[in-house]
């Protein structure tokens, strides 16, 4: 069969790098499934957390490792402190430039945390238009727990001189030395309230949808490529060996057409002489 002539030395090498390539795209494909089922997995217990009462920063110390508080929501009650408010620079949503607004919430007990209550646009950024956005006072804060961004290339936190209002990043013991009561280890990313207009400033994101990404499109297109390359493969080596099996026609004889006839002249086209033809080409004589 001519399919077994993939496995003849003369296919041989080539054989062995597809099906090496087969095997990979194979192994990609599984390993794309296997991702598909740790998302799902990570979005049942992400949703789970969300279900769950609101963890209680009045109440409860946060613990050493927030792993356990991602996507359970921070609920707390207490009063925001504008007079020690930070901004956030080059924040970007949406491809706009602007700046996030970062507030200290103060608890009864004197403790504080940071909160992110969102972003303004840049446009709409000075110190006359912020003072326009102040929460109202005795509402609780909710949003998601956040750790506290370290300086880039693993350098220490390291306070200003001087206290600043503009920051780059939330670094928390950074921004402890000019915050006059104790912050937590975290801050709180607010979350926009039940019936909250999604322009309304400062703007607030909705959590991470959590979808199941494409891996499912990508295992799909991997398993794909396995078939193509080992169907391809072998229906090229089928072409070929056909190819080389037909017989070789050496030193085939060209048939030339036979000439075509000449036409046949009328009796009234073919000349009768060579004088009538003269007498054809003679100018008439004027009477």
């Amino acid at each position: 069969m001519e399919i077994l002539k993939i496995f003849g030395r003369k296919w041989i090498l080539f054989t062995i790098l597809i099906v090496l390539s087969m095997v990979l795209f194979v192994r990609l494909g599984f390993w794309q499934l296997d991702r598909l089922e740790q998302k799902r997995t990570y979005n049942a217990t992400m949703a789970e957390r969300w279900r769950q009462d609101p963890f209680d920063l009045n109440a409860e110390q946060l613990p050493q490792s927030l792993d356990n508080l991602e996507f359970r929501r921070i609920t707390a009650d207490g009063y925001f402190d504008y007079a020690s408010q930070i901004i956030l620079k080059s924040q970007i949503y949406y491809d706009a430039p602007g700046i996030a607004l970062v507030t200290p919430f103060v608890f009864a007990d004197g403790r504080a945390v940071l909160v992110a209550r969102g972003w303004v646009p840049a446009d709409q950024a000075s110190p006359q238009a912020i003072a326009q956005l102040e929460e109202p006072a005795g509402a609780p804060v909710i949003g998601l727990i956040k750790p506290s961004q370290a300086p880039p290339n693993g350098q220490p936190s390291t306070p200003p001189a001087t206290p600043q209002s503009e920051w780059f990043r939330i670094d928390i013991p950074a921004i402890q030395a000019q915050m006059p009561y104790a912050l937590e280890p975290a801050w709180i990313q607010q979350l926009p309230e039940t019936g909250r207009p999604i322009d309304k400033l400062p703007i607030r994101e909705e959590p991470m949808a959590l979808d199941e990404g494409n891996h499912m499109s990508y295992a799909v297109q991997w398993f794909s490529f396995a078939l193509i390359a080992g169907f391809g493969y072998i229906m090229f080596v089928r072409y070929r060996e056909r190819l080389a099996s037909r017989p070789q026609l050496d030193n085939a004889q060209v048939i030339e057409p036979a000439a075509q006839a000449d036409p046949v002249l009328t009796q009234e086209q073919a000349p009768t002489s060579e004088a009538a033809v003269q007498k054809e080409l003679e100018p008439p004589v004027p009477v």
